[in-house]
């Protein structure tokens, strides 16, 4: 019998916080689900932990395979998974109870492509808080509304229905049931070249397809925030993810009509890019090297596209919070100051 909803699992040396991940799903207050996890290589004790819950109950699905990545493993999993749709979760967080029936009953019997929910966001210091996507609960099939959905993939910006708790968070996939169909249907796969954003890339195709959405306000995801993950490390390799992320979205507009509409949002999600290099990056508390030799480097990468196009449209971008104040300063050409500033405040933090 085909499942409601198959639970896509990477897993990569993640027994610290597995059980709890998995031990979530089982209590789930919807039961008709299964669970795909895809052993990515492990060292650890994670193979023999899901060996332990599939041995237990026959809706866990284990697959072991060498190291391929994290892009790799999900694809793995999608191939594997038979449910009507599909949740993608990391296999560090955590599910709320009823995460299950709230986005099932998000679907109308399947009447909805994309079923959205909220989010929780768990700091290492025991810190949590509830992050909420949009202002209200809706289901659309307007395709303004859908574009809108997918600018905001790129940039929280141009959300359709503005919250002030909206996180950065959109663009993950593990806040969305999608139809299985349409993942398969559409030939929609996580790009091997990207290390970071390969959720995003994945999440502006199902919209570019999506012909229904619906939002529960409900939060059913407990995302944890841990300060080696991949999305936090403070590396010079950012730099080159970044240049990766730009391509492939560039790549994604362009064969997808290029609307005003999305570049628009893209060139925020440059100028967005361009903050978290200084801030992870040129001036973090790792960085290497005299301030203005990383200052110099900051702002050479502005003298490229499409870096350059966005701060000459950063007045005109619907920018939010910090990005409002950075935005005004790298548009008016104040690489300088900007640089100075984050190198003072990471020296204050230290």
């Amino acid at each position: 019998m085909t499942p409601k909803v198959s639970i896509v699992i990477p897993v990569y040396n993640s027994a610290k916080y597995l059980c709890e991940c998995l031990d979530s799903i089982v209590a789930q207050t919807f039961s008709d689900w299964e669970v795909v996890a895809v052993d990515d290589g492990s060292s650890d004790e994670s193979p023999a932990i899901l060996d332990g819950y599939a041995a237990r109950d026959e809706r866990f699905k284990v697959i072991h395979k060498v190291n391929g990545g994290v892009s790799a493993a999900r694809n793995d999993g999608l191939d594997a998974a038979r449910g009507e749709y599909v949740l993608f979760v990391d296999s560090d967080d955590w599910l709320s109870a009823d995460a299950l029936r709230a986005l099932s009953e998000a679907t109308s019997d399947g009447a909805v492509d994309v079923a959205i929910a909220d989010h929780w966001l768990w700091k290492e210091n025991g810190c949590e808080s509830v992050h909420r996507f949009f202002a209200n609960e809706f289901s659309t099939d307007s395709a303004d509304v859908i574009r809108d959905i997918q600018r905001m993939v790129l940039y929280k910006g141009y959300s359709p229905f503005p919250s002030p708790s909206c996180s950065y968070m959109f663009s993950a996939l593990w806040s969305k049931l999608i139809r299985r169909t349409l993942l398969v249907d559409n030939g929609i796969r996580f790009s091997g070249a990207l290390k970071l954003y390969e959720d995003g890339l994945v999440a502006l195709q199902v919209f570019e397809h999506a012909k229904t959405v619906a939002y529960k306000q409900e939060p059913v995801y407990h995302y944890r925030v841990l300060n080696n993950s991949l999305c936090h490390i403070n590396e010079q390799r950012l730099v080159t993810d970044c240049a990766n992320i730009v391509r492939e979205i560039e790549a994604f507009i362009q064969a997808n009509g290029n609307d005003v509409a999305l570049r628009d949002a893209f060139m925020a999600r440059v100028l967005f890019l361009t903050k978290k290099m200084a801030l992870r990056s040129f001036f973090s508390k790792d960085a290497q090297g005299s301030f203005f030799g990383r200052f110099k480097a900051f702002k050479k990468i502005f003298a490229t596209e499409p870096y350059c196009s966005a701060v000459k449209n950063a007045a005109k971008l619907k920018l939010c919070g910090n990005e409002r104040t950075y935005g005004k300063l790298v548009g008016r050409g104040l690489f300088f100051a900007t640089a100075l500033m984050y190198e003072l405040r990471t020296k204050i933090r230290r």
